[in-house]
């Protein structure tokens, strides 16, 4: 099924060699920039970079407020919990994702549920979800249940896939007609 993507990326890069999934580089600045933090005594999570980049995200997404986190998993766990994640829950998901999605999962005592993913985009396929749905999903006065666990469905959470973004408006509206909350894993694509 991916033989052809494999191919595209190894012609992209014009090499047999390894490829890394990512690079990191360091410019003279983000040296001057962890230097002052550290010089500042504020490399928690306080002080002006994190406010900086806090004000500069919600800027660049076009939302209100952006709150840091240690790192992506750690956001996923607290969105998840106000989604009401925990212990006899379950939160649907893709396979074809980073650890961190399904551990955010566990590390709420929910279950992960996973949907199948679309070629095109390497993310959640709003058809396997709405097909997942019909099939177990239970609307009830109290929530969305899946019929073949007992178990409560209390979030979606599609992932994008080395930054390539899943058809959210399409998840959305499924999301909406089953009236269950929706996380969205933007790590990747950040």
């Amino acid at each position: 099924m991916f033989d052809h993507l494999i191919q595209f990326i190894r012609d992209w890069y014009q090499t047999g060699a390894f490829i890394p999934l990512h690079e990191p580089r360091f410019y003279e600045t983000d040296r001057q920039y962890v230097m002052d933090a550290i010089d500042s005594t504020f490399v928690s999570s306080v002080g002006a970079y994190v406010d900086r980049f806090e004000t500069q995200l919600a800027a660049s997404m076009g939302i209100e407020y952006a709150i840091a986190t240690v790192n992506g998993t750690a956001a996923l766990q607290v969105a998840l919990q106000l989604a009401g994640a925990g212990p006899d829950t379950e939160v649907i998901t893709q396979p074809m994702t980073f650890v961190a999605t399904a551990n955010a999962i566990v590390y709420n005592g929910a279950r992960p549920v996973f949907i199948d993913i679309e070629e095109q985009t390497l993310g959640m396929s709003p058809e396997a979800l709405n097909q997942f749905l019909d099939q177990y999903g239970q609307k009830t006065a109290k929530g969305i249940w899946n019929r073949e666990t007992g178990n409560r469905i209390a979030a979606i959470l599609p992932m994008h896939t080395f930054g390539h973004p899943c058809r959210m408006d399409e998840i959305l509206d499924v999301a909406d007609a089953w009236g269950i909350p929706v996380v969205e894993d933007a790590a990747e694509a950040i």
